[in-house]
């Protein structure tokens, strides 16, 4: 698969035998420089502020961050955000890029790999391309992922960190997946395939392909509009996404966000 680092590297792949919890988090948007605030919020303390309010409800089997891991790409932003998840989540944990991250620098921490549970697969699709806010999964990419959908029986989650389809905002639907026909074409082919979920739109949105779920979950830091077709922020604050994934192939979801008071402490 492109970008995947070849040498070792801390292994996210784990077989786990009940039914399982997992978070999502995305859009993340960290500096190397934990004091950099950027639209009028820190994303660091922002991030924090999520995992501690997240991993305090409940404990997730499974942490996943879909990419825009970084806003300044250098290889400390990415192993601080590894340290900061590593302090509330020992488990399994996927990292896949985004538009704004640079794979060189995420290399060194991250690899892409499926994780895989009981009656359950989690599958990476790498949809970012360097120097483009749009996306496009690369041709290799396609047959990883047809191969690695053909390699199980399981159910299973797709994470990219572009949207696949429309979801209702111009401006955000431009950048898109935009070869998505062909992911999704591959992801119709195969009846496993319960539901896809990504980033990049930093807002809550749910469409429907066929039989395909599809979920955007909000940014950790600010969030975007979605009732304009021009950038504009939201007054919303920071969330993160549950999915409760049984063994029937079914799949409970919720979105949680912080609270004011826990808000006032991240600007």
């Amino acid at each position: 698969m492109e970008g995947t680092p070849t040498n070792n590297k801390e292994v996210f792949t784990t077989v786990i035998e009940t039914e399982c919890t997992v978070l999502h988090i995305t859009d993340c948007h960290l500096f190397e420089d934990t004091t950099v605030v950027k639209n009028d919020v820190n994303p660091f303390a922002s991030l924090d502020a999520v995992l501690r309010a997240a991993c305090a409800a409940d404990a997730p089997d499974i942490v996943v961050a879909s990419g825009d891991i970084a806003h300044d790409p250098v290889p400390g932003t990415y192993t601080l955000f590894c340290d900061l998840v590593r302090s509330f989540h020992e488990g399994p944990f996927m990292v896949i890029p985004g538009n704004h991250d640079i794979w060189d620098s995420m290399q060194p921490v991250f690899e892409l790999k499926p994780i895989e549970f009981r009656n359950w697969t989690i599958v990476p699709l790498d949809t970012h391309v360097e120097g483009r806010v749009s996306g496009e999964v690369s041709y290799e990419n396609i047959l990883w992922l047809q191969a690695s959908l053909e390699r199980t029986n399981k159910n299973v989650v797709v994470v990219g960190h572009h949207p696949l389809v429309d979801i209702g905002v111009a401006w955000l639907d431009a950048h898109q997946v935009e070869n998505a026909s062909d992911v999704l074409s591959i992801l119709q082919m195969h009846q496993n395939v319960q539901a896809y979920i990504c980033g990049h739109v930093h807002l809550e949105s749910f469409k429907q392909h066929g039989q395909l779920k599809l979920w955007t979950t909000p940014s950790t830091c600010w969030q975007f509009a979605s009732d304009i077709d021009t950038f504009a922020l939201s007054p919303l604050t920071p969330g993160w996404r549950w999915l409760e994934m049984h063994p029937d192939g079914t799949i409970d979801t919720r979105i949680e966000r912080l609270s004011l008071s826990q808000v006032a402490g991240i600007s």
